[in-house]
C-alpha cells in the first residue's frame, strides 16, 4: 500500500490498483506488435500470470509443392 498527498487530502494506493495498473500495461503490450515476448513475458510476470508460447507452423497450401 502506498500512500500518495493529493491536495489536502491523502489518496492511499491499493494493493488492487496497481495490480490493475499492471494489468493494463500488459493488455496494451499485447496489443502492440512492437512488444517483444520478454517483454511479455516480464509484464506477465509483474501480474502474477505464468505466460506459456508456443509456436506453430501455419498450414496452408505451400507456393513451393
Amino acid at each position: 500500500m502506498t500512500i500518495h498527498p493529493t491536495g489536502a487530502r491523502l489518496h492511499v494506493r491499493t494493493d488492487f490498483e496497481s495490480l490493475g495498473d499492471r494489468l493494463i500495461r500488459f493488455g496494451q503490450a499485447l496489443q502492440n506488435p512492437e512488444t517483444t515476448v520478454g517483454q511479455l513475458a516480464q509484464l506477465a510476470n509483474s501480474c502474477g500470470i505464468a505466460l506459456k508460447l508456443r509456436t506453430m507452423a501455419e498450414s496452408g497450401n505451400r507456393d513451393d509443392e
